[in-house]
C-alpha cells in the first residue's frame, strides 16, 4: 500500500438515502464539512516504506495470538494450508472451551470449584481472542484474494498532516458486489461516485479523523447489512419462482441460509407467502420497504466476537487522536468507504463460516 498526498479543492459527500438506519446513528446530513483552500497547490509525497505491517501484510490490526500469527504466515507462504488450519483450529478451540466449561460445572460443590471456574474463564478468553484473530485473518485473506491491500495504520500514512491512499483499487473493491448492491453502495458517503474531473477527485479538504472514523464504521455496518439483505432477497425470490403458491413460516424460510431471525429467534412476524416478493421490482425497493426493526436486526453482527473485532480494527486503523484534523481528498474518502463496505461484507462471510465449527457468543 502506497500512501500519496495531494492538494486542491473538493466538495464533500452527503448521505442522501436510508436515514432509517437509526442503529448506525447516521443522519441525512453532510458528514464532512470542508475548509476549502482558495489557492490550491499540487504537492505529491510518496511514503512507500513507512507502513507498519505484520509479515508483509498492511492490515492495521496485528494478530495477538499464536493462531493469528500462524494464519498470517500460511496466507502469504502456503495458502493451500490456510483453510484447513482454520477448520482444525476452530474445532480445537471449541473443544477446549467446552471441556473447561464442563470441568467447571462438574466441580461445583467441591474444593476445586473456584479453581476450575477461573481456569474456564481464562480458557474462554484465550479462545475468544484466537477466534477473533481467525475471523480477522479470514477477512484479510478475502481482501488478498480480491487483489486489494487494506489501508494500514493512518499514523503511517501521514506526512505534514496530509493523507492520501494510493493505489486506490476502487474497481476491485466494487467488483465484490452484485450490480444491484453496488448501485446502493455508490450512494454511501459521497455525492457523486462517478466524478470524472481529476482535480475534483484529488482536491484537498480538511477533515477530522473522528469524522472519517464515523463514516468508516457506519460503512462496515452498511456492508454487513447489504450482505444479509441481498441473501434474504435472493432467497425469497428463488422460493417465489419455485413455490409461488405455498406459504412457510418466515423463520424456516430464512433459517435455511443462516439468515438471522430476531433477537429471540421467534416467528413473531408470522408466516410469509413466497409470492410476496413479486411486489418488489428490484433489490432497492425491497430494502427501502423493510421496516425499522428488520433493518436494525440485519445491520448488526449476530455475535460478540464480530462486534469486538470491528471496534479493535477501527481503533488500530485510526488510533486515539480523534480530534486531529487532516488534509485529504475526495478520492481517498471514497476509498475508505469502499474498503469499509467490503470489510462488512467479508465479516458476514467470516462470521457465517466460523459459527459452523465454533460456538460464538450471541448477544
Amino acid at each position: 500500500m502506497d500512501c500519496v498526498y495531494s492538494y486542491s479543492k473538493i466538495s464533500l459527500p452527503q448521505f442522501r438515502q436510508f436515514s432509517k438506519f437509526s442503529s448506525f446513528n447516521l443522519q441525512s446530513s453532510t458528514l464532512f464539512k470542508s475548509k476549502q483552500n482558495k489557492n490550491p497547490l499540487t504537492l505529491m509525497v510518496s511514503c512507500r516504506n513507512n507502513n507498519r505491517v505484520f509479515n508483509g501484510l498492511t492490515a492495521p490490526l496485528v494478530p495477538t495470538t499464536e493462531t493469528g500469527r500462524l494464519l498470517s504466515v500460511f496466507m502469504q507462504n502456503d495458502k493451500p494450508l490456510f483453510n484447513g488450519f482454520v477448520e482444525k483450529e476452530l474445532e480445537r478451540l471449541n473443544y477446549m472451551k467446552n471441556d473447561a466449561l464442563l470441568r467447571s460445572v462438574f466441580s461445583l460443590g467441591t474444593d476445586e470449584a473456584v479453581l476450575h471456574r477461573r481456569i474456564s474463564e481464562m480458557i474462554k478468553l484465550e479462545c475468544r481472542n484466537a477466534v477473533e484473530d481467525i475471523i480477522y485473518m479470514l477477512i484479510v485473506n478475502k481482501f488478498s484474494q480480491t487483489g486489494v491491500h487494506m489501508v494500514p495504520k493512518l499514523s503511517n500514512c501521514m506526512c505534514n498532516g496530509r493523507l492520501e491512499i494510493f493505489p486506490r483499487r476502487d474497481w476491485e473493491l466494487e467488483s465484490i458486489h452484485s450490480v444491484e448492491v453496488l448501485e446502493m453502495v455508490k450512494e454511501i458517503g459521497w455525492e457523486d461516485m462517478n466524478k470524472s474531473n481529476v482535480k475534483d477527485s484529488w482536491g484537498l479538504t480538511q477533515v477530522q479523523k473522528d469524522q472519517i472514523r464515523h463514516v468508516y464504521g457506519a460503512s462496515i455496518f452498511y456492508g454487513y447489512f447489504f450482505k444479509s439483505t441481498s441473501l434474504r432477497y435472493h432467497l425469497e425470490q428463488s422460493f417465489d419462482k419455485t413455490y409461488s403458491d405455498l406459504s412457510f413460516p418466515r423463520s424456516w424460510l430464512l433459517k435455511q441460509k443462516g439468515v438471522p431471525l430476531s433477537d429471540t429467534g421467534s416467528t413473531s412476524v408470522g408466516p410469509v407467502s413466497l409470492s410476496e416478493g413479486k411486489k418488489y421490482d428490484n433489490f432497492r425497493s425491497y430494502v427501502t420497504n423493510l421496516d425499522n426493526e428488520i433493518m436494525i436486526m440485519y445491520s448488526k453482527p449476530k455475535f460478540k466476537e464480530a462486534k469486538s473485532l470491528i471496534e479493535k480494527h477501527c481503533s488500530a486503523l485510526f488510533g486515539n487522536e480523534s480530534n486531529e484534523e487532516v488534509s485529504t481528498s475526495f478520492a481517498s474518502l471514497k476509498r475508505f468507504v469502499l474498503e469499509a463496505v467490503a470489510f462488512g461484507s467479508f465479516l458476514w462471510d467470516a462470521e457465517d463460516h466460523v459459527r459452523k465449527l465454533y460456538q460464538l457468543e450471541e448477544f
